[in-house]
């Protein structure tokens, strides 16, 4: 499937329910990157229908919809032959990591944290497209690198306190787990999002689950 990163206008459909929102994204893009072409839908059945009517280069869908959301739109995105391989960021309004980790396992290759900047948009979506010049050889090796990367910057503790966030847990439930005060697991996160250059628990946590710790 060619998904327009050369030669002819990328088309990124934005799905959200939330036509404001949309209006404002599909504007403040088209100023900030002219040669790409904005198409939006308010639903997943009307993504879907855009989907099979005109070549798509990447998808960026909120995940709570009336109708078909975005986790079902994922699942019929993936399962269809012809739109398989597209890319796709889910966007939320809520850090909840076992959605994050249950869309990137069912084949979201990006989480979108509300609220966002339109730069921040901007930089998800090239992501992505780097990616896509990479290859997808290329891609599978993202996520040991990234925990490699990962490795080094923390210190033990710091990747053990990571990964728990990354499950979920919330600072009491880390501390049970790891034998730690309270105090000290805030101390550690405060560590890891300074040395990560990351602003909350949500950033956090999809950061372990795209890199798989």
């Amino acid at each position: 499937m060619d998904h327009g990163e050369h030669g002819d206008a990328l088309k990124i459909l934005l799905v959200d329910d939330d036509r404001l929102l949309l209006a404002a994204f599909s504007r403040l893009l088209t100023l900030k990157r002219p040669h790409w072409e904005i198409a939006t839908a308010n639903d997943g059945a009307e993504a879907m229908h855009i989907l099979k009517g005109t070549p798509v280069g990447i998808l960026v869908t909120d995940i709570q919809m009336p109708g078909i959301g975005g986790m079902a739109l994922l699942g019929l995105v993936r399962e269809d032959p012809a739109l398989a391989s597209l890319p796709l960021i889910l966007m939320t309004a809520h850090s909840d990591t076992a959605t994050m980790r249950r869309g990137m396992s069912s084949g979201a290759d990006d989480f979108l944290i509300k609220p966002f900047t339109p730069d921040e948009l901007v930089q998800a979506i090239e992501g992505r497209l780097r990616r896509l010049a990479l290859g997808a050889a290329e891609a599978t090796r993202e996520a040991p690198a990234l925990a490699k990367e990962l490795r080094e910057k923390l210190t033990e503790r710091e990747l053990e306190v990571l990964i728990q966030i990354g499950r979920g847990l919330v600072t009491k439930d880390i501390a049970e787990r790891l034998d730690l005060s309270p105090r000290t697991v805030s101390v550690h996160r405060a560590n890891i999002m300074r040395k990560l250059d990351l602003h909350n628990a949500a950033a956090l946590a999809a950061l372990a689950i795209r890199a798989g710790v």
